[in-house]
């Protein structure tokens, strides 16, 4: 497991599906959206501290561009610092 380190936050991204409203799903060449899930949160993240915890593992968010790529067991990462976690998305 990649446990981060200070204020920086372990991202998983997910990918979304473009579909039509009949079902069919769509091919696209576009730049998939900063949409991910958090993994784990380094120890000094403020946001898991403030605001009631808004900020916890499983939490939806919208992150920057500024990111850094990390493979590991064959799943793809992104390890962003906290800042960079631009909104959670509430369901």
């Amino acid at each position: 497991m990649i446990k981060p380190l200070f204020d920086n936050v372990l991202l998983k991204k997910v990918e979304e599906e473009k579909a039509t409203t009949s079902g069919i799903l769509l091919a696209s060449k576009e730049e998939t959206s900063n949409i991910a899930i958090v993994v784990a949160l380094g120890e000094s993240c403020l946001l898991s501290k403030d605001n009631d915890g808004e900020l916890t593992a499983g939490s939806k968010v919208v992150f920057s561009d500024n990111y850094k790529k990390v493979n590991f067991k064959n799943e793809e990462y992104y390890l962003v610092n906290e800042e960079e976690v631009l909104a959670v998305i509430e369901d």
